[in-house]
């Protein structure tokens, strides 16, 4: 009789699941491949942008709009990194760069008018006097370079941007902000104008009070202008505390007494011999030439 048949044994449990995932846990997904980045610097306007990236709803009205904006602006950054910061200028090219920002900036504040009729510097004050400092100061630190390579003997030169950046900067406060503020308290406490076709004891009158505004133009406004400038200048050069008491030692004093001997000779000069229609054009070159010889001064130290 043929054997008895073995029971089959049963089939062994499948493996179990490692403890760190759960039986229910769902395949990772597939990595996203990165989006393309342009290798291109970002614009100045595309790199502050809220809403840098986005590409719809308001995100793409926004980029279309300054789009041309910042193609123009990368377009005048290329003109210049290309034509202008490693140029060379000779002596009469510096002098005539200069009188021209000197004369723009005159234009701009003192004839410009706006469709209601207003001067530009009466309707918008603030904006006005900053942007007529930044670019008497930057006028006159360019004359202050070019003077110190002509006592050198050097003909030509390339200009130090970084310096003339730091005089716009300079003269936004020194020149354009400070001075506002300063001459409408004079005016509110001292009224008065230059005097013409008065009589005598009024003339005396007139002419006392325009005496009293320039010894305090002189004595407060040109200290603390004068301190001010050498402090500001310290602070976008990263002086150390010594080199700016330094420069307040050792220049200080001296351009303290060339306020005293320029502005009230000009002051005088202005409301007696200049005509009314050229005072705001010498007024420009003479504080243009005043912020070339402070830059130096400034400068001078520092250098040595």
């Amino acid at each position: 009789a043929p054997p008895p048949r073995q029971p089959t044994p049963p089939a062994p449990p499948p493996p179990a699941a490692p403890r760190s995932t759960p039986p229910s846990a769902k395949p990772a997904p597939a990595a996203m491949p990165r989006p393309q980045t342009s290798s291109m610097p970002m614009s100045p306007i595309s790199q502050f942008s809220p809403i840098n990236g986005q590409t719809d709803g308001l995100g793409s009205v926004f980029k279309k709009l300054i789009r041309p904006v910042d193609k123009g602006l990368r377009g005048a950054s290329d003109y210049f990194n290309a034509h202008v910061r490693h140029r060379t200028w000779n002596q009469f090219e510096i002098v005539f760069f200069a009188v021209t920002i000197t004369v723009l900036d005159v234009l701009l504040v003192s004839f410009w008018r706006l469709s209601s009729g207003h001067l530009l510097v009466e309707r918008y004050p603030h904006f006005t006097n900053s942007i007529q400092g930044a670019a008497l100061v930057f006028a006159g630190d360019i004359v202050s370079q070019s003077f110190l390579q002509w006592r050198k003997g050097v003909q030509q030169m390339t200009l130090d941007w970084s310096r003339l950046t730091k005089a716009a900067l300079v003269g936004v406060v020194n020149v354009g902000l400070w001075p506002y503020y300063w001459y409408k308290i004079v005016d509110a406490y001292l009224p008065n104008q230059a005097p013409l076709d008065l009589t005598v004891a009024v003339w005396m009158y007139e002419w006392a009070l325009l005496a009293a505004k320039i010894i305090l133009d002189g004595s407060i406004n040109g200290v603390i202008s004068i301190v001010s400038s050498f402090t500001l200048w310290s602070i976008m050069d990263k002086d150390s505390y010594v080199l700016w008491k330094r420069k307040l030692t050792l220049r200080f004093f001296q351009t303290f007494m060339m306020d005293w001997k320029t502005w009230p000779v000009y002051n005088v000069l202005c409301f007696t011999v200049i005509p009314l229609r050229l005072r705001p054009l010498t007024s420009g070159l003479a504080s243009m030439m005043w912020n070339a010889y402070i830059s130096h001064q400034s400068q001078s130290v520092a250098a040595n």
